[in-house]
């Protein structure tokens, strides 16, 4: 069998993705290694989702792991709703723009072929 599943799609998902100090120098190694791991051709896709919480979800992470060092500022966020008026909180767009713009970027650089199939 030939590498690559015998074309089977291949999708990769990024999560979380979190603008801390050095994001760009991290995540660029993180890439290099998807593109080393991925030196064959294959129908390859991906996924990228950012970090975000609901008001439930940050009351069980902060149960679960109360010391935890995890952004969680409500403060620092923007409001997303969706259609039944449930909200998450979600990067304000200017960090938004920043990552989505360097990732596309990044990846398109390495996987010119391979479709980014949604960003959240």
């Amino acid at each position: 069998m030939a590498q690559g599943g015998g074309g089977y799609p291949v999708g990769v998902l990024l999560a979380p993705i979190m603008p801390l100090p050095d994001w760009q120098q991290h995540y660029g190694e993180l890439l290099d290694r998807v593109q080393a791991a991925f030196d064959f051709d294959c129908d390859l896709t991906v996924e990228f989702v950012t970090h975000r919480f609901t008001p439930g979800s940050k009351e069980v992470l902060l149960g679960w792991y109360p010391g935890t060092t995890l952004d969680l500022s409500e403060t620092d966020r923007a409001v997303k709703r969706n259609k039944f008026g449930g909200l998450k909180y979600v990067y304000n767009p200017p960090t938004m723009k920043e990552l989505k713009t360097w990732f596309y970027a990044e990846w398109q650089r390495r996987f010119p072929n391979a479709p980014i199939q949604y960003w959240t």
